[in-house]
C-alpha cells in the first residue's frame, strides 16, 4: 500500500481514516521520511494537502483515556531585518517570561494548566529534519511516562547593510490542557488579540543598536502546517518588501515602472520592474514555487499585492509562452 494509492483528487478536502491509519503505521515503522516526501513532493497538489493534514492529525493525537492533552506547537515568525552594517543577529529570546506574560494576560491560553516556550528561534530545516517518530512520541501525554524533550538549536541571522530583508524562523512551545478544553491551536487562533504585543516584545529583545528587527508572528500550528504556512509567509513578505521598495524608488525618480511577470521560468515566478526612462533601474524578484503549490497560487498573491500598491497594469507570461497585459484597474 502506498500514500499515492490512498489519496486522490476526487476525495474530500479532509483526510479519511484509512489515510490516517497508513500515515500512523508508516511513522510507527520508522518510515517518517517517506511521509515527509509525500507531504512536500506529492504526486499531485490535492494529494499532498491530504497527506499533510493526515500527518498533523497523527502528530497531535493524544491518548483517549487520559484526562489531559499535550500539544507541541510551532509558531512561524517572519523577521524583517534592517542592518546598518554586516552583522550576525542572535535569535535567542533572553526574557521568555515576558513573552509568556503576553499570552497569559491576553487570555490566549484558555484553560491551559502548563505552558512553555523555547528560549530561541529555530529554522525551517531544523524542524523539517526532525524525526516524525520522535515528534509523535513527545507530543502524546501519558501520566505513566516521563515527558520527552524536543531540543532545537538557535539559528542566528546573517544580515548585511542593504535593503530590509525577510527571514523565516520558528518559535516552539508546549501546552498542557484538560482533554475537554480547547487546544492551544484553537485558543490562540485569533492573532489579532496578541499579535501586536508579541511583535513589540520579541522585536525589542532581538533588535540591536546596529540592527532593527520587526517580528511578525503567525498563529501556532501543528508541525507540518506551521512549516507550510511559514515558508509561504516568508516568501510573501519578501516579495512585498521588494515590490514596495522598488516601486517607491521608481516613483520618486521617474514615475511608474514597467512590470513584467514570468510564470514560465520553471519552479519560480519572476517579477521584473524596469523603465525605458532609466537604464540603471532593473530589479527582479524570484518567488519560488514549492512542489506542493501551483503557479496560479503564487500569481494570485502577486496580482493582489500589485493592485494594493497601485500598479495600473503589468505584462504576464504564462508557462505555455502566452504573453498578455493585465489591467489592474478593471
Amino acid at each position: 500500500m502506498s500514500l499515492a494509492n490512498e489519496t486522490g483528487t476526487d476525495k474530500s478536502s479532509s483526510p479519511d481514516i484509512s489515510l490516517k491509519h497508513l500515515v500512523d503505521s508508516l511513522i510507527n515503522s520508522g518510515l517518517g521520511d517517506a511521509v515527509k516526501r509525500a507531504c512536500w513532493h506529492p504526486s499531485d497538489i490535492a494529494a499532498g494537502q491530504l497527506v499533510r493534514q493526515a500527518t498533523d492529525a497523527i502528530l497531535t493525537a493524544n491518548n483517549e483515556d487520559t484526562s489531559f492533552r499535550m500539544d507541541i506547537f510551532v509558531m512561524p515568525v517572519i523577521l524583517v531585518v534592517g542592518a546598518q552594517k554586516s552583522t550576525m543577529l542572535s535569535t535567542v529570546i533572553h526574557d521568555v517570561n515576558a513573552l509568556k506574560e503576553v499570552f497569559e494576560s491576553l487570555g490566549v491560553l484558555g484553560h491551559c494548566r502548563n505552558f512553555g516556550l523555547a528560549n530561541c528561534l529555530t529554522d525551517h530545516e531544523a524542524l523539517n529534519q526532525y524525526p516524525l517518530e520522535s515528534w509523535r512520541f513527545a507530543s502524546r501525554y501519558d501520566e505513566s511516562k516521563s515527558v520527552a524533550t524536543l531540543d532545537f538549536p538557535e539559528y542566528p541571522i546573517e544580515s548585511s547593510s542593504r535593503a530590509e530583508t525577510a527571514h523565516l524562523r520558528f518559535l516552539c512551545g508546549v501546552a498542557l490542557n484538560p482533554a475537554s478544553a480547547p487546544s492551544i491551536f484553537e485558543s490562540a487562533g485569533d492573532i489579532g488579540r496578541w499579535g501586536m504585543k508579541f511583535t513589540e516584545t520579541v522585536s525589542a529583545q532581538l533588535s540591536t543598536p546596529d540592527c532593527s528587527v520587526l517580528a511578525l508572528p503567525r498563529a501556532p500550528r501543528p508541525l507540518i502546517k506551521s512549516l507550510e504556512e511559514g515558508y509561504w509567509a516568508s516568501r510573501e513578505v519578501g516579495f512585498q518588501l521588494f515590490a514596495s521598495n522598488a516601486l517607491n524608488h521608481a516613483r520618486l525618480k521617474f514615475g511608474e515602472p514597467d512590470v513584467f511577470i514570468d510564470s514560465g521560468a520553471g519552479d519560480k515566478v519572476l517579477t521584473r520592474l524596469s523603465s525605458l526612462f532609466d537604464d540603471s533601474f532593473d530589479r527582479t524578484y524570484s518567488f519560488p514555487v514549492a512542489p506542493y503549490e501551483s503557479h496560479n497560487q503564487v500569481l494570485a498573491n502577486i496580482d493582489e499585492f500589485l493592485r494594493e500598491i497601485g500598479i495600473q497594469r503589468y505584462e504576464l507570461k504564462v508557462a505555455e509562452g502566452e504573453q498578455r497585459f493585465v489591467n489592474c484597474e478593471a
